[in-house]
């Protein structure tokens, strides 16, 4: 199955980059992982844990709709953390480790509309973007083996995407940009826990994008 979405993938970015003016690049993303969380319970509260530090790194494909307009595409590659602390209220039972983090790694197949402005500067354009990202897991690791109340996470996450940046033209075919971007998570990433509890958790990324175009 995993191999099968990397492959339709990689066939969806080959097929935007035929088109003549589409823009091919590297995308390399430090950024920060953190999520929102909520439990309804009278036994157990949850709280988040400390946001990570990651960095993704991927191909991206901006295919030309209009001289302004493009679509925004790509393969990324990004690692994200999930970090709980649980607390047992009025009479329930917490588990025996409080504290659990996991470590997931996904593949992002980004859906976007980028909006170049004229320019600011010489070679110098402004722009904004937005739309969703389809992510698929590829690995998941608890940081501990005695973790007991995550049983299971969904193998398919989607978020909205908001950014904005700037792009300097080096070269005819050679363009330099940098921006920043918010993610956040629409659909909950948890698939079951242990006892059964309606834990949502949504994942949040802000990252600060720096990448080459050609």
């Amino acid at each position: 199955m995993r191999k099968s979405l990397l492959f339709l993938s990689f066939i969806l970015v080959g097929a935007l980059a035929c088109f003549s003016q589409t823009k091919l690049g590297l995308k390399f993303s430090p950024l920060f992982s953190s999520h929102k969380i909520s439990l309804k319970s009278d036994q157990l509260e949850v709280f988040q844990g400390k946001t990570a530090t990651r960095m993704s790194i991927g191909l991206i494909v901006d295919h030309p709709l209009t001289d302004t307009y493009f679509l925004s595409s790509g393969l990324i590659y990004l690692p994200k953390r999930v970090s709980i602390n649980l607390e047992e209220e009025d009479g329930g039972t917490a588990p025996t480790n409080p504290f659990e983090s996991y470590d997931l790694n996904y593949l992002q197949v980004p859906l976007s509309l980028k909006l170049f402005t004229n320019e600011i500067a010489p070679d110098i354009s402004l722009f904004f973007q937005v739309g969703l990202i389809l992510e698929f897991k590829i690995f998941e690791q608890a940081l501990n083996e005695d973790y007991e109340f995550i049983s299971k996470f969904n193998f398919f996450d989607t978020a909205a995407i908001i950014g904005t940046g700037i792009e300097y033209r080096l070269g005819i075919n050679t363009l330099f940009f940098t921006g920043i971007s918010l993610q956040k998570g629409l659909i909950n990433i948890i698939n079951r826990t242990n006892p059964e509890y309606p834990l949502v958790i949504r994942n949040q990324i802000v990252s600060i994008d720096v990448g080459m175009k050609f």
